[in-house]
């Protein structure tokens, strides 16, 4: 076997950070990162023209950084194509993608260097992203996919004591992820038409496709700072999440299989749009991946000519379910164990992924 690249320190990481109106939040992840017990971690914060003091606070910190604090500003076209532009900015061989509401556990990057210095074979790591509001929970320990390409966060409400190992994943959250840059790109990074939800998933099923390690560790740690309140999904974000899970599919997926879940995704789809508004935007997702089958023909034939393994080799790293075990139930998240799954946000409260 090869051996793994060198990977002395944290000075081979970039950390690309896109934001839109969380300047506070985001002092704080910038906070954790210069905390970090790997040595001096270069950071692109790339901003999607926030209206707020994001970027005065950021220039504010730039010399405690010394040099290696980055701004980017650039349209508001959502976290994909800002992680794309930090991708891009970045010149060093491995590149973490951190939310702006996360804050990383003090020796996490230096934990992370740890496995990909021991596996050459590792692509993309994360760990166990903790609820900040409550933090004996999980939010996700990475993710699993569905034989019709819906997605959902593993061991979601679960324990945090829980025992765990490293294990192999479809894909990562995107919370807090450490890639090797080349590789990514290689892919062909994050689909920017998705502009929210299900990129992660997306590039996760490609890395694999494409025969590389996407794996979770216990001993990467990071707390997300959301709401408690499981709250209502607005319906933008719905017609995102409607799209993105279909173009995923349309891209990724294998001939013969291919066909028998894309039929199962319509039905899905059907009985979803009869059972549970908001309606409109389901529609919409459709519409709009119709329109553009051209574009997804060209991305599959791109996916396709690099896949080194079969659908049955990626979804036997997960559970192999068609469904969620727990329906998100157009809520933004699933509720924790215990918790009223009645209590919602109002229909007239933003909510603060649009």
């Amino acid at each position: 076997m090869t051996a793994p690249p060198a990977l002395p320190d944290g000075s081979s990481v970039t950390v690309v950070i896109p934001t839109f109106n969380r300047a506070a939040e985001l002092m704080r992840a910038l906070g954790a990162l210069q905390a970090q017990t790997a040595a001096a971690l270069h950071a692109i914060v790339v901003d999607n023209s926030s209206t707020d003091d994001t970027e005065a606070r950021v220039r504010a910190c730039m010399p405690h950084w010394q040099g290696r604090l980055h701004y980017l500003r650039k349209d508001p076209q959502g976290p994909a194509s800002a992680r794309n532009l930090g991708l891009t900015a970045a010149t060093t061989p491995l590149v973490l993608f951190q939310d702006s509401d996360v804050e990383l556990e003090p020796q996490w990057v230096e934990r992370a260097l740890g496995h990909f210095q021991s596996d050459p074979h590792l692509a993309a790591a994360g760990g166990l992203v903790i609820y900040a509001f409550d933090r004996s929970r999980v939010n996700a320990y990475g993710g699993d996919l569905g034989r019709m390409g819906l997605a959902w966060d593993i061991d979601e409400g679960a324990l945090r004591a829980t025992e765990r190992a490293g294990v192999g994943r479809i894909w990562i959250n995107c919370s807090a992820m450490l890639v090797r840059a080349p590789v990514v790109q290689a892919v062909g990074g994050f689909d920017e038409t998705f502009f929210y939800g299900y990129e992660d998933s997306d590039l996760g099923w490609r890395l694999n496709l494409a025969g590389h390690r996407v794996a979770v560790f216990p001993d990467l740690a990071a707390l997300h700072h959301v709401d408690a309140d499981v709250g209502v999904a607005h319906p933008t974000i719905v017609f995102h999440y409607c799209k993105n899970r279909l173009r995923s599919l349309l891209r990724n997926a294998a001939m013969p299989s291919f066909i028998g879940a894309l039929g199962a995704y319509l039905a899905y789809s059907v009985v979803d749009l009869v059972w549970r508004a908001p309606r409109r935007p389901k529609i919409a997702a459709l519409v709009w991946n119709l329109r553009r089958w051209r574009q997804t023909l060209a991305l599959r034939r791109q996916t396709q000519a690099q896949r080194q393994v079969p659908d049955t080799t990626v979804f036997a790293i997960g559970a192999g379910r068609w469904l969620p075990p727990t329906p998100l139930g157009n809520r933004r998240r699933r509720p924790l164990p215990g918790a009223d799954k009645s209590m919602v946000t109002p229909a007239d409260r933003r909510d603060d992924r649009v």
